[in-house]
């Protein structure tokens, strides 16, 4: 299932890696790009230094889960890079590790929840 959310494709990718801005973290390294569009896509690399095919795939339903593409203002190309510490980082720590790279990036907007993640984020108990 192709969606348009979604970066597919080598071409798009080796763009996103030659003109676009990379912001590095500790779990993660997010590139980006104005792409000009009415939305913005989302490309993961999550490479087998990672671990194994249930490891990697894990870790991009966790990235998947921490961006939420539709909800960033649209026009923008974001490739996250897995490093190999997402394994051992709480979800909580890639969830904001990843908020603050794309508020870095000019990508997403500051919120107050950044300041302080205990009260707005739900416990993974909660579901």
């Amino acid at each position: 299932m192709n969606r348009p959310w979604s970066l597919v494709g080598r071409e798009q990718f080796v763009t996103v890696f030659r003109q676009g801005r990379a912001y590095a973290g500790s779990v993660v390294v997010v590139r980006v790009l104005p792409n000009g569009l009415q939305y913005s896509r989302l490309g993961m690399v999550v490479s087998k230094k990672v671990g194994g095919a249930v490891v990697r795939n894990r870790a991009k339903r966790r990235i998947r889960a921490a961006v939420d593409i539709r909800a960033l203002p649209p026009g923008w190309d974001v490739v996250v890079i897995a490093r190999t510490s997402i394994n051992s980082a709480e979800y909580r720590e890639l969830e904001r590790e990843l908020r603050q790279l794309l508020v870095r990036a000019g990508v997403d907007k500051p919120d107050r929840s950044d300041a302080d993640c205990g009260g707005s984020i739900l416990s993974e108990d909660h579901f």
